[in-house]
């Protein structure tokens, strides 16, 4: 059987268009729009540049491009540069660096550009940095990090920093707190260098917002106020309790990291803590007896127990004391990094 057949007119310039338009990007498809309703309202330019918020020289570029190219000269055109850079770096110092790189993967670009120095060869720490980039050697999650610290670097008390009175600096940490079957409950603690007094709470978690409301019962709380305050990097002191120190226009000063010993008096009131609260059985599960229960040891701790370091007096005695007289030479605190 013969089957008799004819082709419609122009359906060769249709089936073309119609591959074509399976090429464009979403872009050039919002561009053909543009097009169509130029031609469809006089091609106005003015018009169409207004009606769709575009400039009426980038109008003309469009139009240029379909003119010479079709439809598909209204898909986007390579950025990329004509003449690209070429590295110029010897190859075998970049073979060298290769192998000291890999022989110390957790050695910096300044180490790997001193030991090449050794060897002779002379080369920028840049150089080396961009070698190791450029053969996958750098850890791109450690360096966006190390880059985010270099452009917003965290403030750290000057040294020699003198503490003459209270209020001075207030050091703030958190201690988990252990409870039966894994949970957790987290002490906020404030301490001040000076005087010793403390501000102790119990939260759920150790967000940045329970830090910054930590912060609002710690100025609410001591008898005097708060000059500086110094934390750790952890997160319940950066984001909102960050903030709220701006807003309040008080320094917060960061130890560097795994350095505790830089937060020397509020850790080793945790000790204290360890030993002369929670060693005697005042770990509670119910929130609010915990709470309770803290509150009854910070009073404990400001108005009763004695400190070595105050002379055995309470940081309340020892408030007392410092506000009839001047604070000893002898007894002033020298804070060094």
């Amino acid at each position: 059987m013969t089957i008799y057949g004819s082709l419609l007119p122009g359906a060769a310039g249709i089936a073309r268009s119609a591959s074509l338009a399976e090429l464009l990007t979403d872009r050039a498809r919002h561009k053909v729009k543009v097009y169509d309703w130029w031609r469809a309202h006089g091609k106005n330019a003015s018009l169409t540049a207004r009606h769709f918020g575009i400039g009426r020289m980038t109008l003309y570029r469009w139009l240029q491009r379909f003119s010479k190219q079709g439809i598909t000269g209204f898909n986007e055109r390579s950025r990329r540069p004509k003449n690209l850079r070429i590295p110029t770096t010897p190859w075998d110092v970049v073979k060298r660096t290769v192998e000291l790189r890999q022989q110390y993967p957790a050695w910096s670009k300044h180490k790997l550009r001193a030991l090449l120095r050794r060897e002779n060869i002379t080369v920028s720490v840049s150089t080396v940095g961009r070698v190791l980039k450029r053969k996958g050697l750098i850890d791109k999650k450690k360096s966006a990090k190390r880059r985010k610290a270099a452009l917003r670097p965290k403030a750290r008390f000057p040294r020699g920093l003198r503490i003459t009175q209270a209020g001075d600096m207030v050091q703030l940490d958190t201690k988990y707190i252990m409870l039966p079957g894994g949970r957790k409950y987290y002490q906020f603690t404030a301490i001040d260098v000076l005087i010793k007094r403390r501000v102790l709470r119990v939260y759920p978690s150790q967000s940045s917002r329970n830090g910054a409301l930590f912060l609002k019962e710690c100025l609410a709380s001591f008898p005097f106020k708060l000059r500086a305050v110094q934390t750790d990097n952890g997160a319940p002191f950066l984001k909102e309790f960050e903030k709220l120190c701006q807003e309040l226009n008080l320094p917060h000063y960061f130890t560097y990291p795994r350095s505790p010993k830089e937060n020397t008096y509020v850790e080793i009131s945790h000790g204290a803590d360890e030993r002369e609260f929670y060693q005697q059985g005042n770990a509670w599960s119910l929130l609010p007896v915990m709470q309770r229960k803290i509150r009854e040891w910070e009073h404990v701790w400001n108005t009763v127990r004695p400190h070595e370091a105050l002379g055995q007096l309470t940081p309340e005695e020892y408030l007392a004391k410092l506000q009839m007289s001047v604070l000893p030479t002898r007894d002033v605190i020298i804070l060094q990094t």
